[in-house]
């Protein structure tokens, strides 16, 4: 057992030293002897692990969807209780956006990876698959949002649960690309807080 242990770990260390290193220097340059310096290892330990470098990217893929699922699963089992809805949505959602070093480097090899999906099926396969999970976690959470009263009825949560992780994405993007005051960590936060009060119940007239 705990050789399996140490073998997940050093496989680990290597993803995260490949995210680190394309975060820097971005995929197309990044080698499997560029992973090994930044892990401290041999070259020859990464390929007894990762034949190839494709192998390597969808691992090293795998283990950046695992950290932000695991993020998202600790905002409804961590210490701090959700009080509605809409809280859970804003804090599950913020947690995809690139607002620390963390999650800017996640974002950063996410934006290389994603040309990858079109011509690796396997790739694709793990994008589809992590983004329909995504999905079907915010169309439950928008149920029980129209089920509680919290947002209006006759809500389509499928429809708005694929725009609001296109939005998501979008605010990642620009935050990262464009920046500026429009798009500073509490310009996207705010943005974050609009979008999702459009999808509260409307105000009764007078």
């Amino acid at each position: 057992m705990a050789r399996t242990a140490d073998h997940e770990e050093r496989r680990r260390q290597v993803a995260e030293a490949l995210l680190r290193t394309v975060g820097r220097r971005g995929l197309a340059r990044t080698t499997l002897a560029d992973v090994a310096e930044e892990a401290g290892v041999s070259i020859g330990l990464v390929q007894s692990y990762f034949r190839t470098k494709s192998q390597l990217l969808r691992f090293g893929v795998d283990h950046l969807y695992k950290q932000a699922e695991a993020r998202l699963r600790a905002v409804s089992e961590g210490p701090e209780p959700v009080r509605s809805v809409r809280d859970w949505l804003f804090r599950a959602t913020e947690t995809l956006l690139p607002l620390d070093d963390q999650r800017h480097r996640e974002i950063t090899v996410w934006l290389e990876y994603l040309p990858a999906t079109k011509t690796d099926p396997e790739m694709a396969r793990l994008h589809q698959d992590t983004t329909a999970q995504l999905l079907g976690a915010l169309v439950q959470a928008l149920d029980e949002g129209v089920r509680l009263g919290e947002f209006r009825l006759g809500l389509d949560s499928r429809t708005e649960a694929a725009g609001l992780v296109a939005f998501v994405d979008g605010l990642s993007i620009h935050h990262l690309v464009t920046g500026g005051d429009d798009f500073s960590r509490d310009a996207v936060r705010a943005a974050l807080h609009t979008y999702l009060d459009r999808l509260l119940l409307a105000p009764e007239s007078p």
